[in-house]
Formats: C-alpha cells, sequence, structure tokens
C-alpha cells in the first residue's frame, strides 16, 4: 500500500501546527498573583490629630513579604515611609498598620507598598505592587 503525496502533506502540516501549538502553550510566561489594599477614613481628618492606616497584601512572586504605608502631603513631593510590618512568608499574607499625623491642612495622600524579600532579613527589598493612592482631606 502506498500513500500519496498529496495525502500525506496535510497530515505533517496538521502536526506541525500542533506541536508549535502545545511548545507555544508550555513556554508562556506566569504571571504572579497578588494585591495590596489599605484601608483609610472616609471623613476629613484635623491637623494633628492621629490617623490610624491599615492594610493587607500577598504575592507569590517573592519567598518573604514586607506590607508597608507610604505618605505624603499634596500630590507632589516624595513618599515617605509611614510604617512597616513584620516580614511573613508568602500566601501567609503580609499586614501593616500605621497612624499618620497630618501637619498641614489641604490634602493627605496615602498608599500601600508590598516589598518582596528572598531571605527574611534582605536588606534589598523590592518593590512588587502598590496599591490606589488614596486621598484623604485635612482641615
Amino acid at each position: 500500500m502506498t500513500l500519496d503525496m498529496k495525502r500525506r502533506i496535510p497530515y505533517a502540516a496538521a502536526a506541525g501546527f500542533l506541536g508549535a501549538a502545545v511548545l507555544a502553550l508550555t513556554a508562556a510566561p506566569a504571571f504572579a498573583k497578588g494585591a495590596m489594599d489599605i484601608t483609610v477614613p472616609t471623613h476629613p481628618v484635623r491637623t494633628g490629630r492621629l490617623v490610624h492606616i491599615s492594610g493587607k497584601g500577598d504575592d507569590d512572586a517573592a519567598r518573604f513579604l514586607r506590607a508597608c504605608v507610604q505618605e505624603r502631603d499634596g500630590d507632589h513631593g516624595a513618599w515617605h515611609t509611614a510604617g512597616c510590618g513584620a516580614v511573613m512568608t508568602s500566601g501567609a499574607g503580609a499586614r501593616v498598620a500605621a497612624d499618620v499625623r497630618p501637619r498641614h491642612g489641604g490634602v493627605l495622600q496615602l498608599r500601600g507598598v508590598l516589598y518582596g524579600l528572598s531571605e527574611r532579613d534582605d536588606s534589598h527589598p523590592e518593590e512588587l505592587r502598590s496599591s490606589p493612592v488614596t486621598t484623604v482631606p485635612v482641615r
């Protein structure tokens, strides 16, 4: 029994296409899953009064995680770290609780930042995620 070349070509093309599709799917990059969220007051706050900020985050891109809260006055300038939580293993969820004392009237911007560490005492953590910036009016 002999196979005609006209019949072999479509089978070979289909097999090649299937093999290329399998390779493309297995070589696709894996995306890390995670999030960082903070909770801030929804009402205006007074100058000089403590404002309690809490947050939580998790990400599977690092072995250890640390969550921090950052603040800045107005909508420009540098971000300053108001507080950080303990270093946690990935999957356990990193938490942070910080108190901020606004010094000027206007607006206070806050955000949560999740850092990834390769070791518990890593001195060069990598910023993995940040929460959306939240604005709190200050009277």
